[in-house]
């Protein structure tokens, strides 16, 4: 895995909507879903809005946004479904794509502390086929006729990733630095040993006649 990526994810925008709506009215959301969606902007906001899916945009460092990635938890406790869409055409190809899910993937095990994450795409998208047998997913098995596209049904791959094996590939990304996670143990380490913690149901925490 990059240490370093080209793609940061940022909340969506109202103004946002908007481009989502674009995409997923085009080739694009028949790429990503295997439907072409045609909705407004405001549709495209309420479906966000009630949707289990957790929505994020991706960008490049300037800033411009360049597709979504979604997550959703299931029933089973520490799995969620995954989902990446790069709305430009212009971009695919070039790894914007596998940034973006690497990203969104390292934040639900780094931070929401998942245990497996799963993946489906469809065997008419030859991009993402090709980045679902790169080797980091584990590819489970086959949906028979899952999308319909072009007049005819085609397969689907589902795979996963599992915590240990993200963590082979790399250790945790860390969001506060660790020797400020030192520092602050050290801090209070010194005040305990100043100030040591008395259990409530110790004699010595019960209060004297005097203080009573």
């Amino acid at each position: 895995m990059p240490d370093k990526y080209s793609v940061t994810l940022a909340p969506v925008t109202e103004e946002d909507c908007a481009l989502i709506s674009q995409w997923a009215s085009s080739n694009t959301g028949l790429y990503a879903s295997g439907i072409k969606s045609h909705v407004t902007a405001a549709a495209m906001k309420a479906f966000m809005d009630r949707a289990d899916d957790e929505f994020l945009m991706a960008c490049t460092p300037d800033g411009q946004a360049i597709g979504t990635v979604t997550w959703k938890p299931t029933q089973a406790p520490g799995n969620y479904v995954v989902g990446t869409m790069i709305g430009d055409p212009d971009m695919w190809g070039v790894g914007f794509g596998m940034e973006a899910t690497i990203l969104l993937v390292g934040m639900l095990f780094d931070s929401k502390g998942a245990h497996r994450v799963e993946f489906t795409c469809g065997l008419f998208n030859r991009r993402s086929v090709e980045n679902f047998c790169s080797g980091l997913i584990t590819v489970e098995g086959i949906l028979r006729d899952y999308y319909f596209v072009d007049g005819a049904y085609h397969d689907a791959l589902i795979g996963s990733i599992l915590r240990d094996e993200y963590y082979a590939h790399r250790e945790p990304l860390d969001i506060v630095p660790a020797k400020d996670k030192e520092a602050a143990r050290t801090i209070v380490a010194d005040f305990i040993e100043k100030n040591p913690i008395v259990p409530r149901n110790s004699p010595a925490a019960e209060p004297t006649k005097t203080e009573r």
